[in-house]
């Protein structure tokens, strides 16, 4: 099910991760007394990848290594909020290897994976699949040509592509795709996949209820503690939250503006240095399950932070009275 898809098993779906990324990764990763969440010194060279369409982090992110004269390349904060720009392919390298991920070019724009729904929860959406747009070729590898990724339909995976029913396909469209298990049954996977790039989100309200739109269609929500997300535990219990804290929750998400927080000269956290926003095992992880079957992560981080996994290092931060009234709620805690 879709509960159990998360940042670390992107990491399983790309068949080997370039080590010269991870070395990078390992060198900007914190060092600290207090138990961090190690395993994101991978995890966020691999959420980079997904918004570089895995084309290499260095080359669109230009915050690993010693890429100055790269940071116009890679997102950054406006007076509006954050501009993520296009995704750029870079110029190979020889004898370089550029992992991929699940990828699909349709009307000039690059989309990457999202949520992956199989079984009984791809049966649950399954009345979203709109109409055909065409065929995912599959003919995208870490070697094609530049002139390769700007053809309707080139992939990295091989599908046929729909509309998702409810979604503007500006920012979402889906493979659809029926298997036959060794045993002779059938078997129903839909991946989405998001355009997250060439964009600027200002507040909230530009990704939470313009793309996703959130409000008003939360039938019910579940949330994990760090403790079980980081574990792989599972363990989803349900929130008991009164409706109208959850109204001012999302009133502040959509009416504050996003940040990205990722700086590489200075610590996020005080006197640790080269900390980052993950480096915190005070987090909580909200799932909402959404009236149209389709599920919606959040993540929480304590100082007023809520992130949605596929933006990285994009948040909103809301005033920490209201985000405590839910993060509290959902197994948040405040450890020094």
């Amino acid at each position: 099910g879709l509960h159990s898809v998360k940042n670390s098993e992107i990491l399983d779906s790309i068949e080997h991760v370039d080590a010269q990324l991870i070395n990078e990764a390992e060198k900007y990763a914190p060092k600290k007394k207090n138990s961090l969440i190690l395993k994101w010194c991978a995890a966020a060279a691999c959420l980079c990848l997904v918004f570089a369409g895995a084309f290499g982090v260095t080359e669109y992110y230009g915050h690993l290594g010693e890429q100055t004269g790269r940071q116009q390349a890679g997102i950054i904060n406006t007076n509006e909020g954050v501009s993520i720009p296009p995704i750029q392919l870079p110029e190979k390298a020889e004898g370089s290897t550029l992992d991929m991920i699940a990828l699909v070019v349709y009307n000039g724009g690059i989309y990457t994976e999202a949520e992956s729904y199989t079984g009984e929860d791809a049966l649950k959406i399954d009345a979203l699949t709109g109409e055909y747009l065409g065929y995912a070729s599959g003919s995208i590898d870490e070697w094609s040509k530049p002139e390769e990724y700007v053809q309707n339909f080139a992939s990295s995976v091989a599908g046929e592509v729909y509309e998702v029913k409810g979604y503007d396909t500006d920012f979402r469209i889906c493979i659809r795709e029926e298997t036959v298990d060794e045993n002779g049954g059938a078997s129903l996977r839909i991946q989405f996949l998001d355009r997250l790039n060439g964009i600027t989100l200002t507040s909230g309200e530009d990704l939470f209820e313009d793309r996703l739109h959130i409000r008003g269609r939360v039938e019910s929500i579940q949330w994990q503690s760090q403790d079980d997300w980081d574990s792989e535990s599972g363990n989803y219990q349900n929130a008991n939250l009164d409706p109208a804290v959850w109204e001012e929750f999302l009133g502040q998400i959509d009416n504050n503006k996003f940040i990205y927080v990722w700086n590489p000269d200075s610590a996020f956290y005080e006197g640790i240095p080269g900390s980052t926003i993950y480096d915190t095992q005070n987090q909580a992880f909200l799932y909402l399950n959404m009236s149209d079957g389709t599920v919606i992560g959040l993540r929480l981080i304590e100082g007023g932070y809520v992130g949605y996994d596929s933006l990285g290092w994009c948040f909103v931060q809301i005033p920490e009275d209201t985000f405590n009234a839910v993060y509290e709620a959902c197994g948040g805690t405040h450890i020094e």
